[in-house]
């Protein structure tokens, strides 16, 4: 963990997953906050990074969404009209939904991320392994017989 925070800014799911999996690719050591991030990343995101933040520019510039709103729908790309609504909240309550469906078809043209791309696999070799041999460790004889 860093001990100066340098620059703060919002960033979607599909770019974090981007900057730990570079950071992983170049140290091949992530913290165990790291790895968590990265792991629930990999299950989340459904575009990769460089879609993602292009996509946020797009949403942003085409139909004035805040910046928030459009993170928000990279990190979900929703599928229907209510799941928009529902991201966008005060966003989209001036939005006709004509609007809303052009906006639902901007994001079915992006490409999504395969199985495949989603399944890289992070080196646990440090704390969870060592949490998990604590575990193993634990004295039977204060478990109530009950629990056994």
């Amino acid at each position: 963990m860093p001990e100066e925070i340098h620059h703060r800014e919002l960033i979607s799911l599909p770019e974090v997953r981007e900057i730990l999996l570079d950071r992983l690719k170049e140290t091949d050591d992530l913290s165990y906050v790291q790895r968590i991030a990265l792991e629930h990343a990999q299950l989340v995101a459904r575009i990769n990074g460089t879609t993602a933040k292009e996509l946020i520019d797009g949403l942003m510039e085409k139909f004035r969404i805040s910046h928030k709103g459009a993170i928000t729908l990279a990190n979900y790309m929703p599928d229907t009209i209510d799941e928009v609504r529902q991201l966008l909240d005060k966003d989209a309550t001036l939005m006709e939904t004509e609007t809303i469906q052009e906006i639902l078809d901007t994001l079915s043209s992006i490409e999504r991320l395969s199985k495949k791309d989603k399944e890289i696999q992070i080196n646990d070799d440090t704390e969870e392994t060592e949490f998990i041999e604590e575990e193993k460790e634990t004295d039977e004889s204060i478990i109530p017989e009950d629990m056994l």
